[in-house]
Parts: C-alpha cells; sequence; structure tokens
C-alpha cells in the first residue's frame, strides 16, 4: 500500500473499536447505523480515519441530523 493512502481496516477491527461484536456490527450495518464502507470482493474495508472521527462524533447513525457539537432531539 503507498505510504500516502488511506489504512484499510477490517470489520473486525472495527468491532474491537467500538467494543461490540462482529455480529453487533453487522446489524448496525444492516440497519444504516453505521458510517460507509468500501467493498473490495465480498470483503468489507473501512477507512480508519473516518472510523476514529465518527467514534469522536459519538457514532452517529449515517443518516441521521447529529452534528459535531449537539443533538437534534428537538
Amino acid at each position: 500500500m503507498p505510504p500516502n493512502g488511506p489504512r484499510l481496516i477490517t470489520d473486525d477491527e472495527v468491532a474491537q473499536m467500538l467494543k461490540v461484536s462482529k455480529r453487533q456490527l453487522h446489524r448496525m450495518k444492516s440497519r444504516g447505523d453505521t458510517i460507509s464502507h468500501i467493498k473490495i470482493g465480498r470483503l468489507t474495508r473501512w477507512n480508519l480515519e473516518e472510523v476514529e472521527e465518527w467514534i469522536r462524533n459519538g457514532c452517529p447513525s449515517a443518516g441521521s441530523d447529529q452534528t459535531e457539537g449537539g443533538r437534534s432531539d428537538g
């Protein structure tokens, strides 16, 4: 991999970062509760920087209206 390219990580690594099981991560993906991921054939990969930012922002659902500073509960 080129040194300036994005670092791609596996479902296992994302699940470990979130402290959830791989099965729970798959449920989250199915509900649309995660950020976008990359499919390479049958493999799923995640951009490490995007995952870290998503976690810093409180893991908002991909379709939510949450912003970095607050919630959109009304």
